[in-house]
């Protein structure tokens, strides 16, 4: 990660106008631009995508999404970066109210202008993406739209009713998924796998960014194995961890939201059989959320830092004992839920 504000002040603005032209080709080339409308942090999000469609009334951030392969359209200016960069480098520029990413290994640009509440998207071919960009896109436009709006969007995933649930915390690997993925066919609904966004004020609630989720291929064959058929990559698991897009097979379980009222840890506990709760410490709980949020974001600082400190300082902390038995963690967090108090 680079910030470029010593080395390339005023770059951003001297080449949007370019990035604006390229996306105007596109949209030229496939005849018009498609709108999708998404509720979002109290407010509309309006995703711009380079084919036919029709556009609506004025949203609080519209981002413009497209890319060179399918339409012709020349790349936007992009930032050198040296030949000897990591694989998955990412090169941030801060030029306020400009901010944008650029990941050269995935050939991919991302822009916001908070001023004028826009934002753009391109990438070199949008069928090359790896799975797991293609089911969380634009993380980083919106990563920085939501933090202007209170918001911050964190690594984690998120399980419950619609007058309250958990924020479950955790590096790659350690349940979240598994977790989340439990709840489906249960009373809990689905908000989200990876990220989640929350907020503090007025009231702790966690918002629902993505109805995707990510699995370990052998996880989902010995542990859930009726998600089998609904993969959207069932046939690439050798390479790919599993996708699975939620609301697309289980609307009726997947939520927008909920009030906020704990922060759980998984843990895979093989000794046990049923999942139990116990209590954690708040340090536990930061430890489980900070790093892999600040690691998987890239662009977040010391604000997102202390930002999830009080959330961790704010909200009662637990640990998820996962054991054999993945049936039995909804009834263990609705259990916990139950003797939580409400707003």
């Amino acid at each position: 990660m680079r910030d470029g504000n010593a080395v390339a002040v005023g770059r951003l603005a001297h080449e949007l106008d370019a990035v604006e032209a390229s996306f105007a080709a596109a949209a030229a080339a496939t005849g018009g631009i498609t709108e999708e409308r998404y509720a979002m942090a109290g407010a509309s999000l309006c995703l711009h995508l380079a084919e036919p469609g029709t556009a609506q009334s004025e949203p609080a951030l519209t981002v413009s999404l497209w890319d060179s392969a399918s339409t012709g359209a020349e790349p936007p200016p992009r930032p050198s970066a040296p030949h000897d960069h990591a694989p998955g480098a990412l090169f941030h520029y801060h030029e306020p109210p400009l901010r944008s990413a650029y990941q050269p290994g995935l050939e991919t640009l991302s822009i916001l202008d908070a001023e004028s509440a826009q934002a753009w998207h391109w990438v070199a071919d949008a069928l090359e993406q790896p799975y797991w960009d293609q089911a969380s896109p634009i993380r980083q436009i919106l990563f920085w739209w939501l933090g202007s709006r209170g918001y911050l969007q964190v690594h984690g995933a998120a399980v419950g009713t619609p007058t309250g649930g958990v924020l479950l915390v955790g590096k790659g690997g350690s349940g979240k998924s598994t977790v989340a993925l439990s709840s489906l066919g249960s009373e809990l609904l689905y908000a989200g796998d990876d990220y989640v966004a929350v907020t503090l004020e007025p009231t702790q609630r966690v918002q629902s960014l993505y109805s995707s989720a990510k699995l370990e291929p052998h996880h989902v064959h010995e542990l859930m194995p009726h998600l089998v058929p609904l993969l959207a990559n069932g046939e690439r698991l050798d390479e790919e961890k599993a996708v699975l897009y939620v609301h697309e097979h289980f609307p009726d379980h997947t939520t927008s939201g909920f009030p906020l009222r704990a922060v759980v840890v998984p843990r895979v506990t093989p000794s046990r059989r049923e999942a139990r709760i116990v209590e954690a410490s708040r340090g536990a709980a930061l430890a489980a959320l900070a790093p892999s949020t600040i690691f998987q974001l890239h662009t977040a600082d010391q604000r997102a830092l202390s930002q999830m400190s009080r959330l961790i300082e704010r909200t009662p902390c637990y640990a998820l004992e996962l054991g054999s038995d993945v049936q039995t963690i909804p009834a263990a967090i609705a259990d916990l839920l139950s003797t939580l108090p409400a707003d």
